[in-house]
């Protein structure tokens, strides 16, 4: 999924601040339910922005970014690819995209109420999972201005945060929406006979 590609697609909306924040918000409506259409996404997103008016190319780019992060979430393998900047841009950028993925990751459970509802048990690794994105989703890149070369260590630290975000959603899609296993064998006998 190329950052730059929907960037230039929603720039005429600033109320859609960022690639980052719309996939973020598609994956909190992924996971708080597994079976939302893409129209629901694309809608929620309009209504949410108050656009009044999209081009093809836009909803073109949407449907880019709804499936492959449909794939990457509930395909086989662990492929979810997240929506922010490549290494060729500032680490303070690339640090406040993974906040705002996070910020709409939230927003998008909160939509669908995941977080709220009182008749669903949350998973207690949920809970923490969600507390440690809405702590990235704060983060504070002021400090990171004052940094005037990024060192090799600054680097993998922001690596392994990417992942933990990567591997959190996936933890958390799994435990909202558990995949049924088909069973191994049938438990009731075809006959009550005996051979």
């Amino acid at each position: 999924m190329d950052f730059q590609q929907v960037n230039e697609a929603i720039a005429p909306f600033p109320e859609l601040e960022s690639p980052a924040f719309i996939q973020g918000m598609l994956i909190g409506l992924l996971c708080g339910d597994n079976d939302i259409q893409e129209a629901v996404w694309i809608k929620k997103l309009i209504e949410e922005a108050q656009i009044k008016s999209v081009k093809e190319s836009f909803l073109q780019v949407l449907d880019g970014v709804f499936q492959e992060t449909n794939k990457g979430m509930n395909g086989s393998g662990f492929e979810l690819n997240l929506c922010i900047p490549d290494d060729n841009e500032s680490l303070v950028f690339r640090a406040a995209m993974l906040g705002q993925l996070c910020e709409g990751l939230l927003y998008g459970l909160g939509l669908v109420g995941v977080l709220s509802d009182s008749e669903r048990e949350i998973p207690k690794e949920v809970n923490e999972l969600v507390d440690d994105l809405g702590q990235i989703a704060r983060i504070d890149v002021g400090g990171l201005n004052d940094l005037k070369d990024v060192t090799d260590e600054e680097e993998s630290d922001f690596m392994e945060l990417i992942e933990y975000v990567r591997i959190g959603i996936l933890t958390i899609n799994e435990e909202l929406n558990p995949t049924q296993a088909a069973p191994i064998m049938d438990p009731t006998p075809d006959s009550d006979t005996l051979h």
